[in-house]
This record gives structure tokens, C-alpha cells and sequence, in this order.
């Protein structure tokens, strides 16, 4: 059949990778790209099914099997939540797509955004989706591609003649309040947790892009460029997923939530008004809460607020065109603290002329803070960010399957490796911490000591 009747998506099984040279968090969340996309093509009277083989759990030969049944197979290397910072190593995708076959197979996915040519070679797929791929999804399930690809579908890549093909950019959506609602009825709802919310969870999303070009961020998948859905629409939609899925707890992945303080302000106002039961978590920046907005989240049920405070020097935060600074983070940890809302920090090593000193001074800065949580990594230049130009990278240089691990350029791998160790060990490990864990422990506790204690021996 030319023009697909059926469409399957797939989101990989990437929670066995090991062969990374740093630990990455291993979270199973809904891929709310996939069902973003389902959506739209649901609406349009496809059939659709999607296998999160993070909960599904089947071989490269049962996955072939059951593409068979199927007219067009998209498969991502990166559901939503990697959209930001993609996996180090892809062999998992390699593996999910082993047995699909090429005249059915899509791609797409951050890698596949930055290194379609060498992507789809390895791959055999009959093209790559680029950047946002609901609305290119929906395109080439709606066209006949039975002889070649139409070069009018806007968004892809392909191969012909043993060269890639790239067609016009589909652009980044204009409006986030014409998506539908995710198909979430597709996915095994009850399966997904977040050690530090709970049960009954899921990711949602209010916003794409960031204006901000901080040197170490991908953006590849969101662009620059800031849009967010409308105040009623995405209460609507809270208030919707939280009755049809008994949804209980909420990580609004925007990658800054409260960049429209305006609008954050009069969307925690709606939420109260609604007298939903449920707790939620976002991203921000340092820079975009005060007392009183986080009072207003806090009476609308935020009970989390992840931070990039990225370093423990500003000199070290200017050059990554953060634009916040040490100052900055006091404040927000602060504030935040004496509202009542947990907080958890991302922190990072291997930034360009990073002395031991100035990652000692991220370890302390941490320490001082004193958030609920903190996570620490080493920087990596993904394909596509500022810091990978600053440095050189030549992506085609990595195998199809790899990504760099670390900033290799610029830092020894044992220095970054033993840092990382230190600061997971300097923070979790205090008498001070540990006591407040050992006060609030519980299921979720036990599954947040798990956690990190496979970080702290990696």
C-alpha cells in the first residue's frame, strides 16, 4: 500500500547502554514527541501504534516481526526528553531497526538532525525526519513515496545516487495551541516514575525554544526562536490528562518555564483556581523566579524547580553566555528554599579553560547551596552547539553509533572522571544530607538511592 494506512512509531530501548565514558540518568518517561505525533495522526483517521520499548522490552527480532503488519515505521534516537541532551552512544537504535525494513523505515532524532548523511547510510532508512518532526510525520504518511521520495515533502533527508538529499526546511510550529493533546492512550501509562515526584507521572510541555545561546546547549530539535502554547490551552490540557490518565504528578520539560514571568504568574493563578491534586516540577533559569512567583507556584502545586547553575566561578559561567552568575544562583536556591519548593541543580565540568580549582569551586558551590538534589556531568560538545565549534569538532569523525563523550579538547578524561566522583560523593555523603534523606525515606527514596549510587560507582 503506497499511501500508509498503518503507522508505527518506536522509541527505543536505550536504558542498557554502556559503553559511555560518563554515567547519563537512564529515566523511562513517555516519548511525548511520538505521541504528539500519533495524535495528529489519529485525528487525520490513521492507525497508529507506538512501542516504548523502554516498557516493552522486545528483541530486534520481535520489534521486525511486528513492523511488519505496518506500512511506514518512524523510529527516533531521541524521545522528547533527549531532545536537549541526546545519548552518547546509539548503538540501541542500531539494534531496534536490525530486522525493520528499509523501504518501511523513518528515521529521526537529534543525531540524525546533525549527521543525517552518515545516519541514514548505516541505517539503510528510506529518509530522515529533521529538527520538530510531528508535522513532517504527518507529511510523509499522508504522500505516496511508493517510487521515490517526493522532493516537495518538506523536512528530510535522503539518500539518491549515493548522495544526500536534503529538502526545504518544514520550520519550526508557529503555533503550539494547534497540536492535539498526546496520544497517551497509546502508551502503558502506569509504568512511568520520577524518582524525585512519584508515581501517576508525566512529562508535558508548554513552550519550545530558548532565545538564550548558551555555548554547551543543543538546540537543535526546539530552535532558538521562544513560542508557547496559549494559558487556557495548556490548563486544558492538564486538567485533561490529569482526569483521563489519573495523572498525580507533572515535569513540565519546557526548557525555561518561567522565561515569560507574566505568563507563569497567571498560569499558576488558573491551576490553583482548577483545585487539581497534583504535585509538579519544571526547568528555569536562575534568573526568572522571585519571591513572589514562587509563592504562585508553590499554591498551584510546584513542589520541584530544576536549575542550571552549570559552574562554581563566573568567570567560567561568562563564557558560556549563560548570562547569570553566582549571585544569581544564591538567590534562586534561596528563595526557593524558603518557599518550601525542592530544588535540584545541574552542575557541570569540562568547560574550555577549566582549571581543577574552578571544579573544586563547582563541588563547594554545590555544597553551600545545599539543594534537595544536584546532578553533576561532564560537559560534552554535542553536534551543533557553539561549544562544538569552539573546539573543532568534526562530527564525522565519531562512528555512526557514537557521540562525544566528554570535552575531550580541552580535559583529561581521568581529571573529569575523578571529579565527578568527588562531587557525588562530597554532596550525597554529607552527615547533614544524609540525615534529612534518612527523615524523608520512602519508596521513592529507595529508588532516588539507586540512582545514584550507580553515578557514584560508574
Amino acid at each position: 500500500m503506497a499511501i500508509s494506512n498503518k503507522i508505527l512509531m518506536i522509541n527505543p530501548d536505550w536504558t542498557g547502554i554502556g559503553r559511555q565514558k560518563q554515567p547519563q540518568f537512564k529515566r523511562i518517561w513517555q516519548p511525548l514527541g511520538l505521541a504528539i505525533a500519533a495524535a495528529l495522526l489519529e485525528k487525520e483517521g490513521f492507525f497508529v501504534k507506538i512501542i516504548d520499548n523502554n516498557i516493552s522490552r522486545l528483541s530486534p527480532l520481535e520489534i521486525g516481526k511486528f513492523s511488519a503488519g505496518f506500512d511506514k515505521v518512524f523510529v527516533t534516537s531521541t524521545p522528547y526528553d533527549r531532545w536537549q541532551c541526546p545519548s552518547l552512544d546509539i548503538k540501541f537504535f542500531f539494534d531496534a531497526i536490525e530486522h525493520i525494513l528499509p523501504e518501511k523505515l523513518y528515521i529521526m532524532g537529534a543525531h540524525v538532525t546533525e549527521r543525517p548523511e552518515t545516519i541514514l547510510k548505516k541505517s539503510r532508512a528510506r529518509a530522515a525526519v529533521l529538527h520538530e518532526p510531528e508535522q513532517t510525520i504527518l507529511e510523509i504518511a499522508r504522500r505516496d513515496v511508493s517510487r521515490q521520495m517526493p522532493p516537495d515533502i518538506r523536512g528530510i533527508a535522503y539518500i539518491k545516487d549515493n548522495r544526500l538529499v536534503r529538502t526545504s526546511s518544514m520550520g519550526y510550529l508557529n503555533d503550539l495551541d494547534n497540536l492535539p493533546y498526546p496520544a497517551f492512550h497509546l502508551l502503558d501509562m502506569g509504568k512511568y516514575f520520577y524518582e524525585f515526584m512519584g508515581e501517576n507521572f508525566t512529562v508535558m510541555e508548554g513552550s519550545r525554544g530558548c532565545p538564550f545561546q548558551c555555548s554547551f546547549c543543543y538546540l537543535g530539535m526546539y530552535g532558538t526562536r521562544f513560542r508557547q502554547k496559549s494559558i487556557k490551552r495548556l490548563v486544558d490540557e492538564t486538567v485533561y490528562v490529569t482526569n483521563r490518565f489519573n495523572i498525580k504528578n507533572i515535569y513540565f520539560m519546557d526548557l525555561e518555564f518561567g522565561l515569560n514571568r507574566r505568563r507563569l504568574l497567571l498560569f499558576c493563578e488558573e491551576l490553583t483556581r482548577q483545585k487539581l491534586d497534583i504535585k509538579w516540577c519544571c526547568q528555569t533559569r536562575v534568573t526568572d523566579v522571585d519571591g513572589k512567583a514562587l509563592q504562585k507556584m508553590k499554591e498551584s502545586g510546584c513542589t520541584l524547580i530544576h536549575f542550571g547553575v552549570e559552574a562554581g566561578v563566573d568567570r567560567i559561567l561568562s563564557r558560556t553566555g549563560k548570562k547569570i552568575t553566582i549571585a544569581d544562583c544564591k538567590k534562586a536556591v534561596s528563595l526557593a528554599r524558603d518557599t518550601g519548593i525542592r530544588t535540584a541543580l545541574f552542575m557541570n565540568f569540562g568547560f574550555p579553560g577549566e582549571t581543577k580549582e574552578d571544579m573544586e569551586a563547582t563541588i563547594d558551590l554545590a555544597v553551600r547551596l545545599n539543594p534537595t538534589y544536584a546532578a553533576f556531568h561532564m560537559i560534552v560538545p554535542f553536534p551543533g552547539t557553539r561549544l562544538a565549534e569552539q573546539i573543532g569538532l568534526d562530527p564525522e569523525a565519531f562512528p555512526p553509533d557514537q557521540y562525544p563523550h566528554y570535552n575531550f579538547a580541552c580535559h583529561d578524561l581521568k581529571l573529569l572522571k575523578s571529579m565527578l566522583k568527588k562531587a557525588y560523593l562530597k554532596f550525597y555523603l554529607r552527615p547533614l544530607y544524609l540525615a534529612g534523606f534518612a527523615k524523608r525515606f520512602s519508596m521513592s527514596g529507595f529508588k532516588q538511592a539507586k540512582l545514584f549510587f550507580r553515578m557514584f560507582f560508574k
